[in-house]
């Protein structure tokens, strides 16, 4: 029987945590920049993130991604390794991460609407291509099964 394999599912995470990483800086830290300056402003914060805020976003990023690969290695018996599979894992953990926190921050009205839609649209398309890619490192470590003899 296959077993999930902890150091993959890591390793893949970790590549889809730097692929996650690096759409969200170029979303939010070039493309949006000023708009979330303004935003972050009109709620009374400073307009540029801390250093602690980026680091704790890139955590986040890593801990999102590995988070994906394992969920891609727990539901791979049931639909099967590939492709199909690894989306099917990435819709759920952008659900989980993205979509769902942004619908509970939605009528709040705290952020524009504009900005809400754009990042979970961003998101879904980052964070399904992230675990396609961690899911690629991904394989399952085969353990050897143990031939027991039969006492008479």
């Amino acid at each position: 029987m296959a077993h999930t394999n902890r150091g993959r599912v890591i390793l893949g995470g970790l590549l889809a945590g730097l692929v996650i990483n690096i759409v969200e800086f170029v979303t939010n830290s070039v493309v949006l920049r000023e708009e979330w300056g303004r935003t972050m402003q009109a709620l009374g914060k400073p307009a540029e993130l801390s250093t602690g805020a980026i680091v704790i976003f890139n955590i986040w990023g890593f801990l999102l991604g590995i988070a994906a690969v394992w969920l891609y290695a727990a539901i791979r018996p049931r639909y099967s390794a590939g492709p199909n599979t690894a989306i099917r894992a990435g819709l759920v953990a952008w659900a989980v991460a993205v979509f769902l926190p942004n619908l509970g921050n939605y009528p709040l009205g705290l952020f524009p609407t504009r900005l809400l839609v754009i990042s979970s649209i961003v998101a879904l398309v980052e964070i399904v291509i992230a675990t396609l890619v961690g899911a690629w490192l991904y394989k399952e470590e085969e353990r050897a099964s143990v031939v027991r003899p039969i006492a008479a």
